[in-house]
């Protein structure tokens, strides 16, 4: 996704873009797709939120999407959830000093057999 002057655009999930930043807010995570493969459904591969720069003065932060993305922040990213393959927050910019992103969620294997 785009980014502006100050606020990184989200990234995308499985199932929808992340936002477009602005040039006060950062843009959220795309969300991801639900699955009722493992017999409940479960939402996986969301997008993780944006971060921006901290030392311009007060903004949001990007959340992250459905399905386990994590959330920008200032710090480190938050990383996304584990067993949903969902992607890790953006770093923030604080006092000169860039921080880094958040690692993506580790994913999940499921394995269905059809008895008979």
């Amino acid at each position: 996704s785009n980014s502006s002057a100050y606020g990184g655009g989200g990234g995308g999930g499985s199932s929808a873009v992340g936002q477009d930043g602005s040039s006060g807010d950062a843009g959220d995570g795309g969300a991801g797709t639900s699955s009722s493969i493992a017999g409940s459904a479960v939402t996986y591969a969301g997008g993780g939120g944006a971060s921006w720069l901290t030392s311009i003065g007060g903004g949001s932060y990007g959340s992250g999407g459905t399905g386990g993305g994590g959330d920008g922040l200032a710090s480190t990213g938050e990383a996304g959830t584990a067993n949903t393959g969902g992607g890790g927050g953006g770093g923030g910019y604080i006092g000169g000093g860039v921080t880094t992103g958040g690692a993506g969620g580790s994913g999940v294997i499921i394995i269905r057999y059809k008895f008979q």
